[in-house]
C-alpha cells in the first residue's frame, strides 16, 4: 500500500502520517478550520485587437475584388500551384488531341530508353 494519500478536505496530497489511522481527513483539517477554496481568475474585460480593429474598420467596398475560391486554387506555394496547373492543362490537351499526345508520349518515352 502506498504511504500517500489525498485530503477529503484540503485535498492535498500527504504522507500516511499525517493522517489518523483509516481516516480520510488529514490531522491538520481535522484541527482547524478548512483551508480557503482557491481563487479562481477573474476574466478581464473584452478589448479588440489592433488587428481586429483594422479589419473591421474596412469597408467591403475597399477590400479589393474578391476571387473565386473553387477546388483547391490558392493553395500550396507558387512552385506547386504552378505544376498544378500545368498537369491539368496537359490533361486537357490530351484529352482535346488523343493521337497526337500519343504519338508525342510514345516518342519522349523512346527517348528516355523505355518501353513503348
Amino acid at each position: 500500500m502506498s504511504g500517500w494519500r489525498r485530503c477529503d478536505r484540503c485535498r492535498r496530497v500527504l504522507s500516511g502520517e499525517e493522517f489518523d489511522g483509516d481516516s480520510t481527513t488529514c490531522r491538520d483539517c481535522l484541527a482547524g478550520p478548512p483551508p480557503p477554496a482557491p481563487k479562481k481568475a477573474k476574466a478581464g474585460p473584452v478589448t479588440r485587437s489592433k488587428v481586429a480593429a483594422a479589419r473591421a474598420a474596412v469597408p467591403p467596398d475597399e477590400a479589393g475584388p474578391r476571387r473565386p475560391l473553387l477546388g483547391v486554387a490558392g493553395s500550396g506555394d507558387l512552385e506547386v500551384r504552378e505544376r498544378r496547373a500545368r498537369r491539368s492543362a496537359q490533361e486537357a490537351l490530351a484529352e482535346l488531341h488523343p493521337e497526337e499526345f500519343e504519338q508525342l508520349l510514345q516518342a519522349a518515352r523512346s527517348t528516355e530508353g523505355l518501353r513503348t
